[in-house]
Parts: C-alpha cells; structure tokens; sequence
C-alpha cells in the first residue's frame, strides 16, 4: 500500500515537472511538441526587442526569439539575434526580418517579409537579413520631409504677404482708415435716428397694403372698366378719320404746288419785280394824297350853306 502511494507520487510529481517544463517553455515562446527551424540575424540596435518576443508572418505568429548576442566586429557592435521559426513555415532565399511593434505599449516583434522573387528557402541556421523599424522621431521625419517643400513655400508666400499688409497699413492709410470708420459711425449714427421715420413708413406701407387688400374687388372693377374703355377706343371708327385726314393733306399739297409753281399768278405775284414796284409808287402817291387831304380838307370836300360857296385859294 505504501509502495502504490510512493509510485503515484512519483508519477504525479514527474507529470508536475513536465507540465511545469512545459508551461516554462510555452511562456517562452518555445513549443515543445512541434519541430522547430533556428535562423540568425544581425542588427545595428534592438529597440528593445527581447527573448521570447514574437516572430510574426502577415501578423500570425509562427515563431520567437531565442537569445540575444552581442558581438565586436571591427570596431563595430553588431548584435545577433537568434530565432526558431514552425518548420512548417519555410523562409525564401532574400527574406528580411524587420524588428516592428506589434502593439500600442511599444512591444517589439520580428515581423517577416517575404521576397517578391526568390529562388529557394533558407535552411535550418542560415544567416537573414535583419532590419529595424525606423524610431518616432524617424517616422516624423519620414512623414514631415515631403511637406518640407511645401511648408517653405507657405512660409515664403506668408513672409510676402506680411510684407505687402506692412506696406499698405503705412501711417497714411491708417488715416484713411480712421476717417473712413468716423464717416461710417457718422452714417451709422444718422440712420440710427431715422430708425423712427423708417419705421413709420413700413407702418404706412403695411396699412397701404392692408387698404389695398381690402380693396381688392374695386381695384379689379377699376381695371376692368379700364378694359371697357380701351375696347371701347378701339371700336372708333379710326379708319374714317384717318382717311379724312389725309384727304386734307392732299388738298394741302395740291395748294403748295399751285402756289410753288412758276407758271401761277400767286407764284408771278409773289416773285415778280413789276408788280412791287407799282405798289410801291401806289402806296407813296396814296400817301400823298393823304397828306394833302389832312392839309386841304376843303379841296375835297365842299359844303354849301345857305347857298353860299367858299371860294377856293
């Protein structure tokens, strides 16, 4: 009975030994039931990368680091990192084992990036490439330098155009300016006080537009004996009285050409130098005449009284 209890103990304490082995070695990173390929790499830093971190492929993890080494090489520290990788994964020939984060709390990983052309796989400790991610300060100056261009030219552009409103807030326009804001306060204080004249007016305009409403039916009368009307102008008879008028511009016309003609006796009595000068030598001999009856009235005339008569001198 005591020889059962000391063989289970046994078993159970080697069975806690493995599991314990094996827990050790998962926490490592370390898979003790799956075959296992080791490859180096060589690198300038780590950026803490550490044992046991991740060896990741497209993101799934299929292996991780074994140990860390430094060496000296000709004057240079180079650090080699050993890793095992599932044998199931096989690593062409120009494979290149870039340290990256994996996570937002900076945890390092080896990620894995496959060649695009590749003429064979590497074999269990071959030598890989290695490469690092470059630090923040590199991936802000990887992001920046693009825009280095273009932030000078902005710059450029902005020093420019600080130099041009320099010039134009020179002392004398900043005079105009200030007139410029007295004569809109001016304005601004003169439409303030006519704020109640412009209120009474859209009073007015609102009550001139409620007549109006209120009014409509006489509005539409009125129109419509506008329209009678109009009809009714249009029902003249036009077409007479045009007719009528330019009969009588016929008649206009004819007496014009009988006056402009030259073979007419209004045209000869207008135009003719023999019948002027006759009513000329008329009118100065009527004249005389005249004179001669004002001064000899009695020449003319010769009145009888009492049977008598004046003899004349």
């Amino acid at each position: 009975m005591e020889r059962k209890s000391i063989i289970k103990t046994g078993v159970l304490t080697i069975l806690a030994l493995v599991l314990l082995v094996w827990g050790l070695s998962f926490l490592k990173g370390e898979n003790l039931f799956k075959t296992e390929n080791e490859f180096v790499a060589v690198y300038d830093r780590l950026d803490n990368l550490a044992q046991s971190n991740p060896v990741l492929l497209s993101g799934y993890r299929i292996g991780s680091v074994k140990s860390i080494d430094f060496r000296e090489e000709n004057n240079e520290l180079k650090i080699y990192v050993r890793f095992k990788v599932n044998e199931e994964f096989r690593l062409p020939k120009g494979t290149v084992m870039k340290i990256v984060s994996v996570d937002i709390m900076g945890t390092k990983g080896i990620d894995v990036i496959r060649p695009k052309n590749f003429s064979g796989y590497h074999e269990n400790g071959d030598t890989l490439i290695g490469m690092t991610e470059g630090g923040i300060v590199d991936q802000l100056l990887e992001l920046i330098m693009p825009m280095k261009n273009d932030l000078v030219g902005m710059l450029m552009t902005t020093d420019s155009v600080m130099h041009s409103v320099n010039r134009l807030l020179n002392q004398e326009n900043i005079n105009y300016l200030e007139a410029g804001l007295r004569d809109l306060q001016k304005i601004a204080g003169n439409l303030s006080g006519k704020m109640t004249l412009v209120d009474s007016m859209l009073v007015n305009f609102t009550k001139l537009s409620r007549t109006m409403g209120k009014n409509s039916g006489n509005i539409d009368r009125a129109i419509q004996n506008f329209a009678s009307l109009s009809d009714t102008l249009s029902a003249l008879e036009l077409s007479k009285t045009l007719a009528e008028a330019r009969t009588t511009l016929q008649n206009v016309n004819t007496l014009l050409n009988t006056v402009n003609s030259p073979d007419g006796t209004v045209q000869k009595f207008l135009t003719s130098d023999t019948v002027y000068n006759n009513i000329e030598t008329l009118t100065t001999k009527l004249n005389i005449l005249i004179d001669d009856f004002e001064k000899h009235p009695k020449k003319y005339i010769n009145l009888a009284i009492f049977g008598g008569k004046e003899k004349n001198k």
